[in-house]
């Protein structure tokens, strides 16, 4: 596989901006899935959010149903890019990232747990 389709925004992600994640936090049906690494998580992350690093995202095939609502993060909104396109070959459908990451998801002063 060619590295820049991998990073490539596939066809039916939605991205969200920090507002928007922030008011899907509230359904407790949508999983929210960090593809940072360890140390990255450890660092900061958003509450709730399931650490499944950027490699071992097949591994939700046998965690939740394929309609669950999925929203992916990562630092700056690229690997969680190539997180989602996994997730849609794997059958999922309504699929999410943080567009910008936790990168921006800090900017705009959005709460973090470490």
């Amino acid at each position: 596989m060619n590295l820049l389709n991998l990073f490539r925004h596939p066809k039916n992600l939605v991205d969200l901006t920090p507002d928007d994640l922030e008011a899907r936090l509230a359904d407790p049906d949508t999983i929210i899935i960090d593809v940072r690494t360890p140390h990255e998580f450890q660092s900061g992350h958003i509450q709730g959010a399931i650490p499944i690093p950027l490699g071992r995202e097949s591994i939700i095939a046998t965690r939740w149903p394929q309609n669950t609502p999925l929203i992916f993060i990562c630092k700056t909104g690229h690997r969680s890019q190539a997180a989602a396109a996994t997730a849609f070959k794997l059958g999922y459908t309504n699929i999410s990232h943080l567009q910008g990451g936790m990168d921006r998801w800090k900017r705009e002063g959005k709460p973090m747990t470490h």
